[in-house]
């Protein structure tokens, strides 16, 4: 029960422009498997809701090995990693049809308040589920990312304006995790990002909601080639949102 596998075949519309499956549908393979194997394990999100509360995802970091392309399986292993007082931690592996390892992930989720809309402690349902001697996805679960430093004459070379639209909001009445990687990666592409994505981070800090307008500010991370620095900041009051890193590699 600590384990789910869950199989997906990745549809021509799930594709960019280089017939690859988009980063934010890999994503929502990750978030639908976690749904379905939290569901399993009795946390799932009409459990929490029982106690006016909601998942919530709080950082990731997605490492890219090969993107798929049309009509492939796709096979996503996830499991529970560690459960602490305010974070879950929950790793993936996934698997082309020759069980050639596609990307790993970490991720680290909070329950947050449906009234509230603030952080929760764990309920003892799942405070309960730690794992013994659970296996990593990636080694260092712990996920930084700097402040790009705007003062000098690369810091925020490059600004994008989002506004939030109602298909930018998910069940949790706030901007969906995958819409800030596309902002993000957006940006990087105007920052004049080459090469293949081969790893995204990103740490969550506040909601982004209906009618704001979400700005993206970029700049290339020192010392680091091929990675970007991003700051997404809701314009009306300038609050940092999220903070991503991309990274691209040669192809």
């Amino acid at each position: 029960m600590h384990t789910h596998k869950e199989v997906f075949l990745t549809r021509r519309y799930e594709l960019d422009t280089d017939h690859l499956l988009r980063v934010q549908c890999i994503c929502n393979y990750m978030e639908e498997a976690a749904g379905a194997h939290a569901d399993a394990l009795g946390v799932g999100l009409s459990r929490l809701l029982e106690d006016n509360l909601t998942w919530a995802l709080a950082k990731m970091r997605l490492i890219l090995h090969r993107r798929p392309g049309p009509g492939e399986n796709i096979t996503v292993v996830t499991w529970p990693v560690s459960v602490e007082r305010v974070q879950f931690r929950r790793d993936f592996i996934l698997y082309d049809s020759r069980d050639a390892i596609l990307a790993t992930a970490v991720t680290q989720w909070v329950v947050m308040g449906t009234q509230s809309r603030r952080l929760e402690r764990f309920p003892f349902y799942i405070a309960e589920l730690q794992p013994e001697d659970p296996p990593l996805a990636q080694e260092n679960g712990d996920i930084r990312i700097p402040v790009a430093d705007d003062s000098g004459p690369t810091g925020y070379p490059v600004g994008l304006s989002f506004p939030v639209r109602l298909a930018d909001i998910d069940q949790n009445r706030h901007v969906n995790n995958g819409r800030y990687i596309d902002f993000s990666l957006e940006a990087a592409d105007r920052a004049g990002a080459s090469g293949d994505l081969c790893q995204i981070d990103i740490i969550f800090r506040a909601e982004g909601l209906r009618g704001d307008v979400i700005a993206v500010k970029t700049a290339p991370e020192a010392d680091c080639p091929g990675s970007f620095i991003h700051g997404l900041f809701r314009e009306s009051d300038e609050r940092e949102l999220a903070r991503a890193r991309t990274v691209f590699c040669r192809p």
